[in-house]
């Protein structure tokens, strides 16, 4: 049983044990290992950033035969073609995937289609700015991606520094990004 500490309003959102969330890294979070995540407790989200809707496709089914739990799907709108990216969100509402995970720019008319849909939204931010774009479309979860994160980076300061100021905003559960590698800072 995790420990109370790890019972937050994040996990019980998202219908998870544990407020660890695999991030959607590309080529790499695919099926085997996102499953691994939700079943173990965590939230696991499929990397398909710019990826053909037949993997979308074959990646959340195989996911399916893995696990039960809630997952996402990661897209980065502003960085994938315009026809693409309308057939990828088409087929995220077809398969009624429970999540969806953006990054970059906010696309309002995106995070609007998926809570019609009555999808969760998250979205990772760099700065106080994307966070406010963010909460203003609706998204249900911000993800805030310190300077130290691997992968695409879109802020210039620390998660550490980058958190309190998007929990000050007062809205949605805030996810910290980035820099974080034992028990202790998770808790933090």
């Amino acid at each position: 049983m995790p420990h109370p500490a790890l019972n937050t309003p994040l996990v019980e959102l998202l219908g998870c044990r544990v407020p660890i969330i695999c991030a959607g890294m590309g080529g790499v979070a695919r099926h085997e290992l996102v499953a691994a995540v939700s079943n173990a407790g965590g939230f696991g989200c499929l990397g398909m950033v710019r990826e053909p809707v037949a993997l979308i496709r074959r990646e959340v089914a195989a996911y399916r035969e893995l696990s039960h739990e809630p997952f996402a799907v990661n897209l980065i709108p502003a960085a994938t073609p315009a026809e693409l990216l309308e057939a990828q969100v088409a087929v995220c509402l077809e398969l009624r995937v429970p999540a969806v995970a953006l990054f970059w720019d906010v696309q309002a008319d995106v995070v609007r289609r998926f809570k019609d849909a009555g999808m969760l939204v998250l979205h990772q931010v760099g700065h106080r700015a994307d966070a406010e774009a963010a909460l203003r479309a609706g998204v249900d979860v911000l993800i805030a991606q310190g300077v130290e994160a691997g992968g695409h980076v879109r802020g210039q300061v620390s998660t550490f520094a980058l958190v309190p100021e998007l929990v000050a905003l007062g809205e949605v559960p805030v996810v910290a990004c980035g820099g974080i590698a034992s028990g202790a800072a998770i808790a933090a």
